[in-house]
């Protein structure tokens, strides 16, 4: 029987003196099929409690923290507000929450004013294999699934028995050490584990519009038809305010910007929802 290594003790050790973990995961991910050459990177939180799990962008997270902390400052100084290039920081703007022992899947995303939170009825059916494979500290074992237009193939290992992981997975008898899919487009790859007091409340807003996937489906279909619709109209104190020729100018600058960059997102997590 192999000896632990001075690492695997301590880490055997933070997991069982804390009920609430966070699991640090780098994202990998090309978000124009187009464009091979370009991979975007992002570091994921996925928090961990007895109730349940929030998984969210860390570069998002602390750069919506910033705009905030900069903002307060600001306003309550009197000053002029303008916020530093570092607050707009993070690519993945959706958050994942599922809710434990049955692990309820949610997906949260903002269009445009309003938050709206979408409940995942599809099932992950894992095809677990016998083969095994050391990563890092880590002996896990293969699991492939075919999920909304991807084949996915997971590592997890039993020594963290929580049957979560990135995104929307969760299911396997362990944690998801790594994760990607057939293209290797998305990829997850765990980087570190600590000890959290709680989960924050300040990262899934509770002031979520819930809708079912076919209405968010059509959302989103809307707002790339109209990426700047809901800017055009300005409502105020009941009064609904008519953007300007200057205003408008500039709203179709915005709105080319806006398409351009939707078609360089051609290569999303999830192809197709079925």
């Amino acid at each position: 029987m192999k000896l632990l290594t001075t690492f695997s003790l301590l880490l055997i050790a933070t997991l069982a003196n804390a009920q609430n973990k966070r699991f640090i995961y780098e994202y990998q991910f090309i978000p124009d099929s187009t464009n091979v050459s370009e991979v975007k990177s992002e570091m994921m939180n996925l928090d961990v409690s007895d109730e349940g799990s929030q998984f969210y962008s860390y570069d998002k997270y602390s750069s919506d923290s910033l705009r905030r902390a900069e903002i307060r400052k600001m306003a309550s100084s009197g000053g002029a507000i303008s916020i530093s290039a570092d607050a707009g920081k993070g690519s993945v703007k959706y958050k994942i929450s599922k809710k434990y022992p049955g692990y309820n899947v949610f997906f949260h995303n903002r269009v445009l004013l309003d938050n709206y939170k979408v409940a995942e009825e599809r099932k992950i059916n894992w095809k677990i294999s016998s083969e095994k494979q050391k990563i890092g500290e880590w002996n896990t074992q293969k699991a492939e699934t075919d999920f909304s237009g991807r084949h996915w193939t997971a590592w997890f290992t039993s020594d963290i028995p929580i049957q979560d992981g990135p995104y929307k997975f969760h299911g396997l008898p362990g944690l998801i050490v790594k994760l990607e899919d057939k293209t290797k487009s998305h990829i997850f790859n765990l980087q570190g584990i600590k000890n959290i007091e709680e989960l924050s409340k300040d990262i899934i807003s509770d002031k979520n519009i819930s809708i079912n996937q076919k209405q968010y489906d059509k959302l989103i279909r809307d707002f790339e038809k109209d990426p700047t619709s809901g800017l055009k109209m300005i409502q105020s104190g009941g009064i609904t305010m008519k953007m300007v020729d200057g205003q408008n100018n500039h709203m179709k600058e915005m709105e080319q910007r806006q398409i351009e960059k939707i078609k360089k997102d051609n290569n999303r997590i999830e192809l197709v929802n079925k």
